[in-house]
Formats: C-alpha cells, structure tokens, sequence
C-alpha cells in the first residue's frame, strides 16, 4: 500500500506541479493582509471527521449549522478510511482540488516539499488565536521553520497496557527495568499454555514513529533516517537497533511475544485482549484504556487494565499531530484559514461545534459554563477530540476523569516525535529501504536468521540504497527537515 501511494503521490505531483506555482502571487499573499475575503464555500476531504458509517445525516446537519454561523457552504468528502490517501491523491492531481484537507506525517512533509501545499506561517503569526494555542504543536509541524499545516489536536500516542489483575495475583511490582519487564512476561507465560504475554500489531509501526508499538523493546533504537550528533545515519544499522533486535528475538523465541506479531492488525490484538489472554498491549493512550477495561471486565468481571509507567531511561512516544492543511489550488487560502481553521479552534463557539455538535441537538446548556452531552443525539466524535486540545479551551462539558489522567500520564511521560525526513532527489528510495527493513525484521524476529545474517542481508540489499539517501541528506540543501 504505501508503495502505491508513493506512486500516486509522484502522479499527483507531476500533474499538479503546473499551476501549483502561480498561486504563491502577491495577490494571494495579500489576502493575508486585515481585509480577508470571506470564501462562499470550502470543500474539504477529511479522514477523521464524523463516524465514517451512516453519517450522511449528521454531516449534513452540521454543514447546514457551519453554514447558518458563518454564512460559509461546507462540501465535506469522507473517503473510506483504507481508500483515503489514494482518493486524495487522485483528487490532487486534479485541477479542480479540495481547498482543505488532513494528512498524516508521513505524507506531509512530502506535500510541502513538492509546493502542494499553502504556507500557513504569516497567517498564524497574525491569527487571533496564536495566544490560546500551544506552540509545541505548531512548531512540530514547521518546516525549515515555515508552517504548511495547522494541528488538528495534539498528536497522542501510545502506552504500554498491562493487565493489573495479573500483576497483583502473580504479586509482580510494576517493572521499572527492561529486566524486570522481561520476568513480568515469563511470569504471564506460567498462566496457562493459550496465554500470550504481549501482543502488537506489528513488528515495525506502519507510519512514523516506527518504534510506537514496542517501545520497551526499541528503547532508543528507530529504524529510521535521523538525525544523530548533527548528521544523518541510517538507524537500523546503529548499535541501538542490534541490542533491539536482541530483546524481540530472545522474547519471540521463549514465546512471550506472540506468535503472529508480524502479521496482526490492532483490531487481532484488542480482540486476544478482550479475551483475556493477552497480558500486555501497547495501545492509545485516554479513552482507549477506559475502553478496555471495560471490555475485559466484560470478559471476566474480576480483571482490570492499567497503563504502565515507561520504564527507567524511556519515553513514550507522542506522534506529530494530523495537520490539516491548505491546498495551493484553493482560490481563498487565507479566508479558509480564517474561517475554517481559526474558527474551529476559537476557544469558543467554533470550536464547541466542531468538538460537540449542534446546540440543542448534540449538545445542550446547563448554565453560562457548563454543558451536557445529549446522550439519545450523542456521536462518536465530531472533529475535534476534547481530551486532545492543543489550546486553553474553557470546556463547559468535562472530559471523563479516567480519560483525562490516561492523557496526563502520557502527557508527563511522553517526547513529541519529529517529522520523518525527506528528500527531492532520493524520495522512490525511502519506500523501498522501508520494505527491506522491514523484512529483515520480520525474518530476525521470527526464524532462524542469526542478528548478524540478518544485518548482512540488509547490507547486500540495501547498502548502495542507503549510501545515496545518506550522501543526499547529509550535502543537500534540498532536504526537508522540521529542524
């Protein structure tokens, strides 16, 4: 899949490149002057707006109440979500694009690099809401210190899962040390022959960071291009990746990993832990730890999840946030910013709609400061997650207090991942180093292959691949970086 939209990506850019240019005009650029024309419609295509089922309906209300507040048609697509970077792919290629639409740090640097993209950065300096707004989120998403895209919420990320009631009837202390977690999964193993210690989706994550799922086991290894003592290395040949590799191995082979973790998608994980016989998984922190220990104790009454401090010298990782950014075809940039992307993170009326939905239909009054959900209307999610705020929104509905302490331990414990690298000249390159890599770890972890057969594979295969993506990162100009 990713080689595909690779592909699509280069397609996009080769038929968009052409009128991409003119619209960095000085006429555009004075839009971001006082006087902003408001645009008569935006259209956006998003991955995460609404439920992605049998949303027709609700969509449609909150475009009509979008509409009725700021005067603005809103055209919303909501592509399946396994469809949608290929859908948006296409649909930039086009001349007739979207104004607005979302995108995951892997493919937003590549936007930005190759002029897709509208820069946001005079526009935010000017916005009204620059003093509301955490700038951490912002500045992760800046690229040679120009902004491209706008953070949806805060990025989130992973935390290490555990099944507490086990701790306690195994009398095992929360592991601080890689070798206290290691016994605490031979511990799990003793349970019965159908348990599995940990599970993952995944050997390597599907997007950057790649280490999110294993972080015990990675550590301070990322197989990955990154910056090291001010030059770029290739992180699966650094020292870190070989003692990685060492602790996924020696775990898979006394089978405390299991065994189909190459192959599992998240939805196989949470199902073998809403089963009760996975004894740790690591998963999103907030409302997914209230989710499943509720589904375990569905399971067995007697269960219960907690999320494990990182151990001693780690940092869960928190991803780069969803941008949502501004396509260079869009005919009013700054009045899309202004209206769309201040307005839904205004601290006030905007950003109650996009969190909560329409008044007196999602969401109804109790006093000038408070609010309830109503729950017969309730939705899954608007647009904007409560829990993920990345400014100082005065909530009048409070989020669930075990969500907010999952957030603020992940908060404390967690580093903001940067944005993957890329490159103009060696962009083809980066996919097909990601397979290799990812195969090599995959046979390492999992078969007879040695660590060093492994390594000496992934030399003959990709050496020459990494030699040129290496001699370009660290002599070219070209290279993006959000440094």
């Amino acid at each position: 899949m990713k080689k595909k939209i690779a592909i699509l990506l280069a397609i996009s850019i080769g038929l968009f490149s052409a009128c991409a240019a003119e619209n960095n005009t000085e006429e555009n650029l004075s839009n971001q002057e006082n006087n902003i024309e408001k645009p008569q419609e935006i259209s956006i295509m998003t991955n995460t707006f609404m439920p992605w089922e049998d949303n027709e309906a609700d969509v449609k209300l909150f475009c009509d109440e979008y509409e009725r507040l700021t005067g603005i048609k809103l055209k919303v697509q909501i592509p399946e979500k396994d469809e949608y970077y290929e859908k948006l792919n296409i649909l930039l290629a086009t001349d007739n694009s979207v104004d607005l639409f979302e995108t995951g740090c892997l493919f937003y640097p590549n936007y930005a690099m190759y002029d897709l993209l509208w820069d946001m950065t005079d526009a935010w300096e000017k916005s009204e809401i620059k003093d509301i707004t955490d700038e951490k989120y912002i500045d992760s998403l800046k690229i040679n210190g120009r902004l491209y895209g706008f953070p949806l919420t805060a990025g989130n990320g992973t935390v290490t899962y555990v099944r507490k009631d086990w701790l306690e009837k195994l009398n095992i202390s929360q592991p601080k040390t890689y070798d206290e977690f290691h016994d605490m999964l031979k511990k799990f193993k003793t349970l019965g022959d159908d348990i599995i210690p940990l599970t993952a989706a995944g050997l390597v994550n599907s997007e950057s960071p790649y280490s999110l799922y294993l972080r015990e086991f990675y550590q301070d290894a990322n197989p990955d291009f990154y910056l090291k003592d001010g030059k770029y290395v290739d992180g699966m040949t650094e020292p870190e990746m070989l003692e990685a590799l060492k602790r996924m191995k020696q775990a898979f082979e006394e089978g405390l990993l299991d065994k189909n973790i190459a192959k599992n998608k998240t939805s196989n994980c949470r199902d073998k832990f809403y089963e009760g016989i996975v004894g740790c998984f690591n998963y999103w922190a907030g409302t997914w730890g209230k989710t499943m220990d509720k589904k375990v104790k569905a399971t067995d009454p007697s269960g219960e999840v907690a999320a494990l401090q990182p151990l001693d010298g780690i940092k869960y990782l928190e991803r780069p946030p969803l941008a949502m950014v501004i396509s260079n075809n869009s005919k009013s940039p700054a009045g899309v910013f202004k209206y769309f992307v201040e307005y839904s993170h205004d601290g006030g009326e905007g950003q109650m709609l996009f969190t909560y939905g329409l008044e007196n239909q999602h969401w109804r009054k109790i006093s000038d400061t408070k609010a309830e959900v109503i729950e017969e209307n309730a939705l899954n999610s608007i647009y904007l997650k409560p829990d993920l705020s990345i400014n100082n929104f005065a909530d009048p509905i409070p989020v669930d207090p075990e969500i907010a302490a999952g957030i603020k331990m992940f908060s404390e414990t967690s580093t903001l991942a940067p944005l993957p690298v890329v490159s103009k000249e060696t962009g083809d390159l980066f996919s097909d180093i990601d397979v290799i890599r990812r195969e090599i770890i995959e046979s390492v972890v999992t078969s007879d292959m040695t660590i060093e057969e492994g390594l000496k594979e992934y030399d003959t295969r990709a050496a020459k691949l990494v030699a040129r993506v290496l001699n370009n990162l660290n002599n070219n100009d070209n290279t993006e970086s959000n440094e």
